[in-house]
């Protein structure tokens, strides 16, 4: 699997990491579906700190941890877009400018909270646990705090919320207490309990969270439940990778 492994990361490397500045980006796809000419499509949810860390051992050729710090700056950078400080589904980059601006209807993506935001939860959950990255945990314990207040005010936390922290739909989504489950395990254990026993195992039929459709949410519950274990210690931490240094 190592070769087709390297192989893999040779392609992403090519097909969707671009540089800005001093900066380089993960697009969410191909160039030429994400770069305009002045301004980038990011999807703050494909940013996985804690994966880029791991292709850093496979592939030596490039430089995958530089992509840990463009993530943490997308994420704490754009987070003013949002009136609650959440993390959108879709944003823009202007790349003249370096500011990132929200994506209101003239794209076919927008910016709001929801069903591609959740992913952030959990990719930063992974970074802190099996990192210990201090800026994982820093952002969580700053952005989470209006979903945990409505659980406590609602027993329950909206689908989708726009930029100006106004429920987009009525519904919840069990993928969405899928990945807020981790994250919340790591900064408010108690309130993570409640969700796990409220919202998550109410769901499960039969090795089957929700119904036998809903792919993306089997994702996210099954993810979100692995333990920081589930990994060894040699795998994460390997003698002979260098880990960028961080504030």
């Amino acid at each position: 699997y190592l070769s087709l492994a390297q192989t893999k990361l040779r392609d992403l490397w090519a097909l969707s990491i671009i540089p800005v500045g001093n900066q380089r980006y993960l697009l969410p796809g191909p160039r030429e579906a994400f770069q305009q000419p002045t301004k980038l499509l990011l999807n703050p949810s494909y940013f996985s700190p804690a994966a880029f860390r791991l292709f850093a051992q496979v592939d030596r050729t490039h430089d995958w941890l530089s992509l840990v710090d463009s993530s943490y700056r997308v994420l704490e950078d754009s987070a003013s877009l949002s009136t609650l400080k959440l993390p959108s589904d879709w944003l823009a980059l202007d790349t003249t400018t370096g500011q990132f601006q929200a994506l209101l209807g003239t794209e076919p993506v927008f910016s709001r909270y929801g069903f591609d935001a959740y992913r952030v939860w959990w990719r930063l959950a992974l970074d802190a646990t099996w990192y210990g990255e201090p800026r994982a945990k820093r952002y969580l314990q700053q952005h989470m705090g209006s979903l945990r207040q409505m659980w406590r005010s609602q027993q329950k936390i909206p689908a989708q919320i726009d930029l100006q922290g106004k429920p987009v739909v009525a519904y919840e989504a069990l993928s969405q207490y899928g990945a807020l489950y981790p994250a919340f395990r790591l900064i408010d254990p108690p309130l993570a309990e409640e969700i796990y026993q409220k919202k998550i195992m109410p769901q499960y039929r039969s090795g089957i969270w929700e119904n036998n459709s809903a792919y993306y949410t089997q994702n996210l519950v099954w993810l979100g439940l692995i333990p920081s274990s589930a990994l060894s210690a040699p795998l994460l931490h390997p003698a002979n990778v260098t880990q960028h240094p961080h504030p």
